[in-house]
């Protein structure tokens, strides 16, 4: 087993020396990021050989680059694996100048002092070739391995008689490249569990069960006798299975014949009563034409123009009687209407007072337009009239003593001071003068100054009582007629209305007044009128009995007319019909045989279509048949004849070729239906081992809440379907194969058409069912199945349990893992996973952060230093703890 892992100067470890003798699990702890996983991953260098088949983180293949990580010096950079099977030896990795990995087998145990030279500034790694004078120096053999196959070779055997590193079952197979085996192909899942899924489950199953090179491979050069075999075995079942379509064609081709004959007879007799029907209803058509066109001819010439006529005679006299109707109406209301009027003498006066209104609204609304007054210019007017009113009422009152008649008693002198003084001052009391005036002269003098007066200048006369009495009068009429005016000034709108209306009863009095006028008159027209509607009628009554006996005369002519139309169209519609039956008949092409017949032409062509019809669907039939079996048969014969020869002839032939399928199929049986029946019988096998013996074994393990774990194989059934097929092709007789294997051929010669290899992952797929707290469920390991330590729990057991079933169990053979997250497992399950590894011989590494996690026997420390890291339990990297016990 490994008994301890060595890095020396990588890119990250100056030394990292891990030792797994002395513990059944350990653990390395540091922070994120220091190399943790890189550590562990150096298994694959041990257990993986195949750089191709080795995982590291993200990933990752072991390619240049990866190896580059581990291996930067080609001449000082190695990991070492200290082995221990009945004695130590060591098996030393590194890199060549190629790019590639040299392995070496050293027959001692690690010992740094090998490896380092001890100086004053500590160890120095020893270049290889100071190593390996160092082994020769100290007695230690070492060999390197010439290729990977004899490392692969070295590191795992079977049984335990031998120094391997892994002890194998006796039924692990290798691949045929010599570097990858049952337990490598699994293994890898081991160092990263994120890679299990149904898939890689299921292979890990087929692998460990030493099924993944089973298989059944089908060539195209076995495929020409079972298509010789399928070809004869066609050939007979088409026969046998078409002899009862066949023998209803050879009835269909001789009714056909019969059909043919008795239409060309009925043709024959069709075309000759045809010739004496057809001159027959001729002759008849054209003589009722002549008689139908002479009837025609009298009834458009004579009848119905004389008709028309009266026709437009009786309109006339109907219109005219329709006008005096509708005159006597007119008058007969006018008459009732003038009657219903009031007396002519009162009209005359309501016409002669609303006249008055009439003139003396319109005189009041022309002052109002023409001056363009409104209310307040009459308003102003009015107190106008009434202030000149007062005023000179004042003066015919104060006449005698006013102060122009009493300034002067001279005339002239008086009408002079008229002149010159205002009314104010000459309507003034005579009391105001001091001086009367007794003489005029030119200059006049006027408080301190003078006036000279022109000589032309003349007095003015000055008005009487009479005529200041006068002018009162005339401004009381002025003022009355404007008073009148105001209202309507205010409302002008209103009293053009009313003098609208006003007009309208003018124009309605005089109009019955004229009409009044004018009753004696209309009385007299209509009684004229009456006596010339009476007239009127008695004409319309003679033209009427006139019209119905001529429509008589034409209807019985047009009833005749009619019925020698029908007929004609009758006897012309016969022969048509008669003539489409000839066309239709011509179409056949059907040459006509003699025979006499007394059927009617209706009967013979009655006869004629009905065995027409029953040759046509006969054809119909005999077609489809014909198609039918040239399909079935393969046959391309377009004459009816040739084929029944050929299909006979088949017939014949019948026993031959069953004695010819007897000798093929014995060699197709034998080909293929065992190798088939070995696949199977190894799934059946596999289906067993899984059922009966890794169930059992997972089912007693016990991960969280889950009660039970179990692996179901569902098979891939239309292919175990087509696998059964092929084992049932059996060493039968010809006889005998037809119904029962024929269909089993046809799937054989399918793969073999495809050249197909079935694998024997081909024929299942699996499902993982759990059991949780009474609760069933299916799982699919793509995805996640319970919680993240859980599931990872799930995934490590169920390929830690496939892995036991391929290596031998022994204290010795103990295997090395990577159990990566290990804090995503919760403490319980952490405890279980780590006796679990114990109970099966796995040593379990994990790596965990700053915070380590209970229940590991070794934790290895990890620093972080300016320099490369140096991890060993002489640098004080080790803490030992007692594990917890479940």
């Amino acid at each position: 087993m490994l008994k301890r892992l060595i890095i020396l100067n990588s890119d990250i470890y100056s030394k990292a020396d891990i030792e797994l003798d002395n513990c059944n699990s350990l653990q390395i702890v540091g922070p994120n990021n220091i190399g943790k996983s890189t550590l562990i991953y150096a298994l694959n260098f041990l257990f993986i050989i195949d750089g191709r088949e080795m995982t590291f983180s993200g990933n990752r293949t072991g390619d240049k680059t990866t190896f580059n990580h581990y291996f930067p010096s080609i001449n000082s950079s190695f990991i070492v694996f200290e082995i221990f099977k009945n004695r130590y030896y060591s098996i030393l990795v590194k890199r060549n100048a190629e790019g590639n990995l040299d392995y070496y087998k050293i027959d001692s145990e690690y010992k740094e002092e090998h490896y380092f030279t001890d100086t004053t500034n500590g160890q120095k790694l020893k270049k290889f070739d100071s190593l390996l004078s160092e082994f020769a120096i100290n007695g230690i053999e070492h060999n390197k391995f010439p290729n990977r196959r004899e490392v692969f070779n070295f590191v795992y055997q079977k049984g335990k008689r031998n120094n391997a590193v892994v002890w194998l079952n006796q039924n692990v197979n290798q691949d045929g490249r010599g570097i990858s085996n049952n337990f490598s192909k699994i293994y890898k899942y081991l160092i990263n569990s994120q890679l299990i899924n149904n898939n890689s489950l299921k292979e890990s199953l087929i692998i460990a069960d030493n099924k993944e090179n089973e298989s059944v491979s089908f060539s195209k050069k076995n495929q020409k006798d079972i298509q010789t075999l399928l070809k004869h075995n066609r050939d007979i079942k088409v026969i046998k299975s078409i002899q009862r379509s066949f023998n209803d064609f050879k009835e269909l081709v001789n009714q056909y014949a019969g059909k043919s004959n008795i239409l060309s007879e009925l043709i024959f007799a069709f075309d000759h009563q045809y010739s004496s029907l057809y001159s027959e209803l001729g002759t008849s058509v054209s003589k009722m034409k002549t008689e139908r066109d002479k009837d025609r001819t009298h009834l458009n010439e004579t009848l119905n123009p004389k008709k028309d006529r009266l026709n437009q005679e009786l309109g006339k006299i109907e219109t005219q009687l329709e006008q005096k109707q509708k005159d006597i109406n007119q008058k007969d209301d006018l008459v009732k209407e003038i009657k219903s009027f009031e007396s002519l003498q009162f009209l005359e006066q309501s016409f002669q007072n609303l006249e008055s209104q009439r003139k003396t609204i319109e005189s009041q609304l022309t002052q109002i337009e023409n001056q363009n007054l409104n209310s307040k210019d009459i308003e102003s007017k009015i107190e106008k009239a009434n202030s000149q009113i007062q005023k000179i009422t004042k003066q015919v009152e104060s006449y005698s003593n006013q102060l122009i008649h009493q300034i002067s008693d001279n005339q002239d002198n008086k009408e002079l001071l008229n002149r010159i003084l205002s009314t104010d001052i000459s309507s003034l009391s005579s009391e105001h003068i001091s001086t009367k005036i007794s003489k005029t002269e030119n200059l006049m003098k006027l408080f301190d100054g003078v006036i000279k007066l022109p000589n032309e200048f003349k007095g003015k006369p000055i008005e009487s009582i009479e005529e200041l009495k006068k002018q009162i009068k005339e401004l009381e009429k002025e003022k009355s007629l404007n008073e009148k005016l105001l209202p309507i000034a205010k409302d002008l709108e209103k009293h053009q209305k009313d003098l609208e209306e006003i007009k309208k009863k003018i124009k309605d009095v005089n109009d019955k007044i004229e009409k009044l006028k004018q009753l004696p008159n209309i009385e007299k027209e209509l009684e004229t009128i009456k006596l010339e509607l009476d007239s009127l009628l008695k004409q319309k009554e003679q033209s009427t009995k006139e019209i119905k006996l001529l429509e008589e005369e034409i209807r019985k002519l047009s009833e005749t007319i009619e019925r020698t139309n029908t007929e004609i169209i009758q006897k012309e519609q016969r022969i048509s019909d008669i003539q489409k039956w000839k066309i239709e008949l011509e179409q056949f092409g059907i040459k006509p045989e003699e025979y006499q017949s007394t059927d009617s032409l209706d009967n013979i062509y009655a006869n004629i279509k009905r065995n027409h019809q029953e040759r046509e669907q006969i054809k119909n039939d005999k077609f489809k048949l014909f198609e039918k079996l040239k399909n079935r048969t393969e046959r391309l014969e377009a004459d009816e004849n040739e084929f029944i020869k050929h299909i006979e002839s088949e017939l014949i032939t019948i026993d031959d070729k069953q004695k010819a399928i007897d000798g093929l199929l014995k060699n197709i049986s034998t080909q293929f239906a065992n190798p088939c029946r070995t696949l199977y019988s190894r799934f059946e096998e596999f289906n067993s081992f899984i059922t009966n013996q890794f169930n059992s074994k997972i089912r007693k393990i016990k991960i969280s809440d889950i009660d039970t774990l179990k692996i179901e194989i569902i098979e891939n059934e239309k292919l175990i379907k087509d696998l059964n097929k092929i084992i049932q092709i059996r060493d039968l007789t010809s006889e005998l194969i037809f119904d029962d294997q024929s269909e089993n051929l046809n799937t054989l010669n399918k793969y073999l058409d495809s050249q197909t290899t079935i694998s024997f992952n081909d024929l299942f797929d699996i499902k993982l069912h759990l059991h949780k707290k009474g609760q069933h469920k299916v799982v699919d390991l793509k995805n996640q199945i319970e919680s993240d330590g859980t599931d990872k729990m799930i995934r490590l057991v169920l390929i830690m349990s496939i892995i036991n079933q391929i290596v031998v169990k022994d204290d010795e053979n103990k295997i090395v893992i990577f159990v990566d997250e290990i804090g995503t497992i919760d403490e319980a399950n952490r405890i279980e996973i780590l006796n679990f590894c114990k109970e099966h011989n796995f040593i379990p590494i994990s790596a965990a952060p700053l915070h380590p996690y209970d229940g590991f026997d070794k934790y290895y420390l990890v620093r972080r230093s300016k320099g490369k890291i140096v991890v060993s339990e002489k640098n004080g990297n080790v803490i030992f703890r007692k594990p917890i016990e479940v």
